[in-house]
């Protein structure tokens, strides 16, 4: 329809001009999408006369007055960007706390703001990276933003009173791993009982890891994660939290002996990467938090399907350039995790989140039995796995 509305209007435009003098014209109108549709009354069709002095700027003359007054309102009634109402509303301003700092994991989000597909949703969306002590689901639930990205630990955060609602799952297969310096776990994970472990929040699959390992969380000490892999290799942890989408990365690149724990070794399957809102903002807004939603997919689906752009607006936009080869790292090993062969971004079963569920009940780190009603937003979830 806009593509009509270009061609028609110029042509449109050049017959009423006809032999109007208004000199050389251009009006530039933005449409909703943010383009510039661009006419002219003088686009060379007409040879100069060089005898004839260039009239000025909006010349006064009575026919090219004429002509503005009567073609303007015409422009101005046809194009959306201007007569459209909801392109006059205001953006709503949202913010997404993600659970770590920029990176290719996060592709998704950056990708629909950089498309705009956020803004063709209306909404303005800041995305604000993890710091040190940074809980997405205290920053959610507290008001101080209004989507986060956690783990599936944040069913562990509803069962305590924290009123969460999980949105999407962007990893079909939990990338959380443990990750131990190798002179620290000779005999294998038994040895970090009384060693130093930085975790990051919502990383309680882990613990979950270390119990069904028969180690339980207060036979370690937990230290605040500082996301910086380097506190491993300098000694200041024996082991920390991680995702075998990163640090195995710079690991490898340091030459640093580690070893590498993975729930999925002791039959913990769970979701990585979890969309998620509140309570309150989805009773609030919830054309808002549906809105937020789809955009975000439609961002991850634009960004598996295209990951080399996705890599390259990462690392330019994002990160530095210099860590583009990273980001190709953690898009090739991303890809059996997210599952895109399989199911779309985001996807979730009732299912799955029960098996998550009985899984933290039988380490008793939840009631048996407890309820999903609440947790799972509808139009993202079916009943059964795929």
């Amino acid at each position: 329809m806009m593509a009509a509305f270009l061609v028609h209007g110029e042509a449109l435009f050049h017959r009423l001009a006809g032999d109007v003098a208004c000199g050389e014209r251009e009006f530039l109108i933005q449409d909703p999408d943010g383009s510039l549709l661009r006419f002219s009354s003088g686009l060379g069709e007409r040879p100069a006369r060089a005898a004839a002095p260039l009239r000025p700027p909006f010349s006064s003359s009575p026919r090219c007055l004429l002509f503005l007054l009567l073609f303007l309102p015409f422009l101005l009634l046809l194009s959306p960007g201007l007569s459209s109402p909801a392109s006059a509303a205001p953006l709503e301003k949202v913010a997404l706390q993600l659970k770590w700092t920029h990176a290719f994991q996060f592709a998704g989000y950056y990708v629909a703001l950089e498309q705009g597909f956020y803004r063709e949703a209306g909404l303005d969306v800041e995305i604000r990276e993890a710091r040190p002590g940074t809980d997405p689901v205290v920053e959610v639930t507290e008001g101080r933003a209004s989507f986060g990205v956690g783990a599936s630990g944040i069913l562990l955060a509803r069962a305590a009173g924290r009123a969460v609602v999980a949105l999407a799952a962007v990893f079909q297969h939990s990338p959380l791993v443990l990750i131990a310096r190798k002179d620290a776990v000779v005999r294998g994970v038994m040895d970090l009982s009384g060693r130093r472990i930085m975790l990051e929040p919502q990383s309680e699959e882990l613990l979950a890891f270390l119990r069904r390992e028969g180690l339980p969380p207060d036979a370690v000490t937990r230290t605040e994660h500082s996301f910086d892999y380097r506190d491993l290799l300098e000694g200041r942890a024996e082991a920390i939290s991680a995702y075998s989408t990163y640090e195995p990365y710079f690991l490898d690149r340091e030459h640093v002996p580690f070893v590498l724990y993975t729930p999925l070794d002791a039959g913990i399957d769970f979701y990585g990467d979890v969309l998620f809102t509140s309570e309150v903002e989805l009773a609030a807004h919830p054309d808002r938090v549906r809105a937020f939603r789809e955009a975000s997919l439609r961002g991850w689906r634009h960004a598996m399907a295209n990951p080399e752009k996705a890599a390259r607006l990462v690392s330019t936009r994002y990160t530095s350039p210099d860590m583009l080869e990273f980001h190709r790292f953690e898009w090739r090993q991303m890809v059996p995790l997210l599952r895109i062969d399989a199911v779309s971004p985001g996807e979730m079963t009732v299912a799955r989140w029960q098996h998550i569920a009985e899984v933290y009940a039988d380490l008793d780190m939840l009631p048996r039995n407890f309820s999903l009603e609440g947790f799972l937003y509808g139009p993202g979830v079916a009943a059964e796995a795929p």
